[in-house]
């Protein structure tokens, strides 16, 4: 077994908190009151629940609720955990401290709720360890202050010792006969106090029970009328889940037949074709990279240049033929074209504006749009559905009232005229005469009181629907009276009484009030965009002054086409000046291009001999023409490139053959499709509907299927409880004269159990006698495993050790003087770390059912020196292989050696934040993982 996480629904300070763990050692580490106890008995909790029973507990059980209650929620003490057994499975288990009835475990996997397995009461997970609750905590669970309780519990772990004893086989006479004297004394005779269970004391109250069953009767007989509808209908739930659950697996394995079908389809294609491994691509020859080298220089050989154009000295002349740069804008100048640009946006920005709007002439603004529509809102008559539909109700419970038959008249009549004769006879004849037909005449009573319950129900259900009309009711005639008060407001006003009309005049409010919004806004956009034109306007004047333009006396557009007209002017001049640059790069280009004219014929003689090299590698004629020869090569080459095409389309398909096999052959593919055709065949009488067989290409099937799965689980839950309830209800509906047998036959079962008592007493003494014997045969099995990790703990002081199994006390032989020392005269530390040894033996050997019990250790290191520390500490390590060790401190120095030493990917070390910490490291939350 091993935990893999706990929550805190509502324990203690903690609300909504999740404390995961790890396969290994987990150290959880954390200040005072930073919450270690509160997650220690929250995790055993979480796995055993508390005991359910009458009365307020034990005074252990009352001090535990006292202090892990949730703060201030006395109502709500919940906690959960996820844990996973030996076999794999996974389980959720969910405990209700408080209320002790939402408690359950639920198979993770499966969806199903396993509580059955574990119950007593509660679910209690230690069951599959073979414990129980006590037990669980006696070894289990273990504190600092408990280490040494395990002495103080020996009667109380004898039990499960002897049991374990029997089922390892190490004595099984021995606890038989130990297990057959407790089943004999809970069988055959039990205690005799008030809280007992056993025979005796079941027999004296079986006499007691029988006086009560009368009375009790009737009433149950109501209850099982009650739940025996309840139970129809969650079968009728039950069934409806599971009919849609029915439809969603036919759809499932309908699609997945087809799926199969397809992609066995497509690998047979495939097999067919390449019945075997196609040969790999081999890599290209160096002659064919010869080829394609020869083919891109032939590809890239230059073109001859040309030498047309005038000559250098030419050049040189009309070099120095050519006039100066000019002074001043060649072009206009960018910031006098962008404020020419901004003028000409103003000037079309104020041309788009248009004219100003038409604005309406203003209506009475004593009304405003809002109040006009209030007051047609107030006009309607109001409407109030649900008191038509309560009205109705009321009218047909009252008919169905009137229409119940008053078949409760006639008993009744007939009840009292017999009590009233019974009476009378038994006082003036006889009294068993009149006794017998009194009896009689309450049969009758009842028999009325019960004919008239549909009566009392008819008209208890008329009372409800009248007080649920009354405020209904009350509301309607408010809302008419606020109706006729709107419609003398309206007529005070002037205005109309009809909704419709007070509408239309709240719509020309708001419209008018628009129009003179909108003509506001026009004025002040038309402000806006006249001073932005005179703006545009002086910009464009400054930027024309700023390159050297005379402005003086000009508007802005005029001085703007002069200064353009001078700007061309420039340009004309200064594109004659800047051909000497272009007369010199020309010469300097000629000069290159001879130079290039020699590079490029070589370059393509170096080719043409390339070609005619590859030419003979490719075996054809080296001698005929070049561009002939490139022909062939590239021909040679495709065909090359073709083949190596083929083989790596076939070596494509052989692999997504593979793929598709997925490491399986073509028959097991066969006989799957077949496996899931025949599925979906039996299946398909589900698909009967056009929406069942709609689903078969839904998305998310998988997960409708999980969902309806937990649904039916639900379902089929709660009508199991309800029938088990029922047939509880059923078979325990006693009758007068039965209560009369069952007391003379509990005086009967009380006399055997008597008598048997002296039959006890004479077991006792033989089973006693065999008592010695399990004992001898579970010390040796206590001995080993504590003396496995004894030298280690002990730093070698100590080398032998031996467990007494009746009081569980133990001694261990010192390595120097070889004398045997009892543990409980050692030190403290040496005590504590030798008991939690026998802790861990005795939860390796109680488990009788091949589970891996988990340990959680709380400040079991607080009385070990550094050294003993460290090797305490490298033992649960070590023992943490074995099974799963949850250990809380609040020493500094376990949490670091825990930083250093666990494994990350087995173990945890997870770090709690003090309730007052400001340490800006820490989380918020009430833990912080660590490692």
């Amino acid at each position: 077994m091993r935990i893999e996480r706990v929550v805190a629904r509502a324990f203690g300070p903690f609300h909504g908190e999740v404390l995961d763990l790890a396969p290994g050692l987990n150290v959880i580490a954390g200040p005072n009151e930073a919450g270690k106890s509160t997650w220690h008995a929250a995790i055993r909790l979480a796995l055993t629940g508390v005991r359910r029973g009458k009365g307020p507990g034990t005074a252990a059980e009352r001090q535990l609720a006292e202090r892990h209650r949730p703060w201030g929620q006395d109502d709500q003490w919940l906690v959960e955990a996820r844990i996973t057994l030996d076999d794999g499975r996974r389980i959720d288990i969910a405990q209700d401290l408080a209320g002790k009835v939402a408690c359950r475990a639920t198979d993770v996997g499966l969806g199903r709720d396993v509580s059955n397995e574990i119950l007593d009461g509660t679910p209690d997970a230690s069951r599959w360890l073979g414990l129980d609750r006590e037990a669980f905590a006696s070894t289990v669970c273990v504190s600092q202050a408990q280490i040494l309780s395990v002495a103080d519990a020996a009667e109380q772990l004898q039990e499960h010792m002897q049991r374990a004893a029997a089922t390892r086989g190490t004595d099984a006479t021995a606890a038989e006969a130990i297990a057959r004297l407790e089943q004999f004394r809970r069988d055959a005779v039990g205690a005799d106090t008030v809280a007992a269970k056993g025979p005796l004391r079941t027999a004296r109250n079986r006499l007691a029970a029988a006086e009560a069953a009368l009375a009790d009767a009737r009433a149950r007989h109501e209850a099982y009328l009650e739940q025996a509808a309840g139970l129809e209908q969650a079968e009728r739930r039950a069934e409806e889940a599971r009919r849609a659950l029915d439809e969603a697996e036919a759809a499932l394995a309908r699609r997945d037949s087809l799926r199969i079908a397809e992609k066995l389809a497509l690998v047979e294609q495939l097999s067919a074709r390449h019945p075997r491994p196609p040969q790999p691509i081999a890599e290209l020859d160096d002659g064919a990279r010869q080829v394609a080298r020869a083919l891109q220089a032939w590809d890239d050989r230059p073109q001859l240049p040309s030498l047309a154009g005038a000559s250098a000295e030419a050049l040189e002349a009309e070099l120095a033929s050519l006039p100066p740069a000019p002074e001043g804008d060649t072009r206009p100048h960018a910031s006098v074209l962008d404020a020419a640009r901004g003028l000409d946006l103003a000037d079309e920005a104020l041309r788009q504006h248009g004219a100003p709007p038409e604005s309406g002439a203003p209506l009475d603004d004593s009304w405003t749009p809002q109040q006009l529509r209030e007051l047609a809102r107030r006009l309607r008559a109001p409407q109030l559905p649900d008191a038509a539909r309560l009205e109705a109700q009321l009218a047909s419970a009252r008919a169905e009232s009137g229409a119940v038959p008053s078949r409760w008249q006639l008993p009744a009549l007939a009840a009292v005229v017999l009590l009233g004769l019974g009476g009378a006879l038994g006082i003036l004849v006889d009294p068993v005469i009149g006794v017998g037909i009194a009896v009689a005449g309450a049969a009758a009573a009842a028999v009325a009181w019960f004919l008239g319950g549909s009566r009392r129900r008819a008209r208890a259900r008329v009372a409800a629907l009248e007080t649920a009309l009354a405020p209904y009711r009350q509301a309607a005639a408010a809302a008419e009276r606020d109706r006729h008060a709107a419609i003398a407001t309206a007529r005070d006003a002037g205005l109309p009484i009809e909704p419709e009309a007070v509408d239309t005049l709240a719509d020309r409010a708001a419209s008018a009030a628009h129009d003179h919004q909108l003509a506001a806004a026009w004025d002040a956009r038309h402000a806006s965009l006249e001073a932005r034109q005179a703006t545009a306007r002086a910009a464009l004047l400054g930027a024309l002054q700023e390159r050297g333009a005379e402005v003086s006396g000009l508007e802005p557009r005029e001085a703007l086409a002069r200064y353009v007209a001078a700007s061309e002017e420039r340009s004309i001049q200064a594109e004659r000046a800047a051909r000497a640059e272009g007369l010199g790069r020309q010469l300097e280009a000629r000069r290159v291009a001879e130079a290039a004219l020699g590079a490029a014929t070589r370059a393509r003689q170096a080719a043409d001999v390339r070609i005619r090299e590859a030419a003979l590698i490719a075996r054809l004629d080296a001698d005929a023409e070049p561009t002939g020869l490139v022909a062939a090569l590239r021909a040679w080459q495709e065909h090359r490139s073709a083949q190596i095409e083929r083989q790596a389309g076939e070596v494509a398909e052989w692999e997504r053959l593979q793929a598709l096999l997925a490491g399986t052959s073509l028959a097991a593919l066969r006989s799957e499709a077949a496996e899931r055709a025949r599925r979906a065949e039996e299946l398909d009488g589900a698909l009967v509907s056009p929406a069942a067989r709609a689903l078969v290409d839904a998305p998310g099937l998988e997960g409708r299927i999980a969902r309806l799965r937990e649904e039916l689980a639900t379902e089929q839950g709660a009508a199991d409880r309800l029938g088990g309830s029922l047939r509880q209800l059923a078979a325990g509906l006693p009758s007068v004269a039965e209560a009369e047998e069952s007391a003379a036959a509990a005086a009967a079962e009380m006399e055997r159990v008597e008598s048997a008592a002296q039959v006890i007493d004479e077991a006792l003494g033989l089973l006693r006698a065999a008592e010695e014997q399990v004992h001898r045969s579970l010390a040796p099995v206590l001995n080993d495993a504590v003396a496995r990790w004894l030298p280690d703990v002990c730093d070698g002081a100590y080398d032998e050790v031996s467990v007494d199994p009746a009081t569980l006390g133990v001694s261990v032989k010192e390595r120097e003087s070889g004398q045997w020392r009892q543990v409980r005269l050692l030190s403290e530390g040496t005590r504590e770390q030798i008991y939690l040894l026998l802790r861990v033996a005795m939860a390796q050997h109680l488990v009788t059912t091949g589970e891996t019990a988990p340990l959680l250790l709380d400040e079991v290191t607080a009385q070990s020196d550094g050294t003993r520390k460290r090797r305490l500490l490298e033992v649960l390590h070590g023992l943490s292989t074995e099974r799963q060790i949850v250990l809380f401190t609040h020493d500094d120095e376990v949490a670091r050696w825990a930083d250093a030493s666990l494994d990350p990917g087995r173990d945890r070390l997870v770090r709690l934040a003090s309730p007052w910490s400001s340490d800006p490291g820490l989380l918020p939350a009430p833990m912080q993982t660590v490692g």
